[in-house]
């Protein structure tokens, strides 16, 4: 087996036809390059903040999870990087300028988690779909909690939860801001505080 085209040993390019051969062969796959963190611009663009975020470092990152680590419901990250080192842990600091739920789900005839619920929001005019899977990315997998940013409003209108065996719930004029934990087949739901927003 060989290389496709020229290989550019000046930028640090190598081919192995056995990968088994790197460790003996003193070789690293590593690519120290400087992470990327985008923000979504209403869905019309992406906006470089990787330098603003401090998310910008320079290693081998491999694994990332998005998810509230310090349960203001809004996503933190988690990175790993190759060869060892810490794992970093960036909280989420923007601007809270719209409400916001952390949804939590528990599953009795379904899966304890929840997983493959259609969850439909109603609010503020909008609707907002999310189906409940887990999301997994190189050697990570995040947790089935979603994070669902609701926009300037007061509360949720409606809220509907289709369960894998097919029983649907149905909730109206739930409060915002909250962390909301819905079981299956109860028609009750609890809520729980968040953390307040860092001063």
């Amino acid at each position: 087996m060989q290389p496709l085209g020229p290989i550019d040993h000046q930028m640090g390019e190598l081919w192995v036809a056995n990968p088994f051969l790197l460790v003996p062969n003193r070789q690293n796959l590593s690519a120290f390059e400087r992470n990327r963190l985008f923000l979504n611009d209403h869905g019309k663009s992406f906006i470089d903040a990787s330098f603003v975020s401090a998310a910008d470092i320079l290693a081998d990152s491999r694994s990332v999870v998005a998810a509230d680590f310090d349960r203001d419901a809004a996503p933190d990250l988690l990175v790993a990087s190759d060869g060892g080192g810490p794992l970093r842990l960036f909280l989420n600091r923007f601007p809270r300028n719209s409400a916001r739920i952390r949804l939590k789900l528990v599953g009795h005839k379904s899966n304890r988690a929840g997983v493959g619920s259609r969850v439909e929001l109603e609010c503020g005019g909008r609707r907002i779909l999310r189906d409940m899977f887990i999301k997994n990315s190189c050697l990570a997998m995040q947790p089935v909690e979603p994070l669902i940013g609701l926009g300037a409003v007061n509360q949720i209108d409606r809220l509907s939860i289709r369960w894998p065996t097919g029983q649907v719930q149905k909730f109206t004029k739930l409060p915002t801001n909250v962390i909301i934990t819905i079981t299956e087949g109860s028609s009750e739901w609890q809520i729980e505080p968040l953390s307040p927003d860092p001063t």
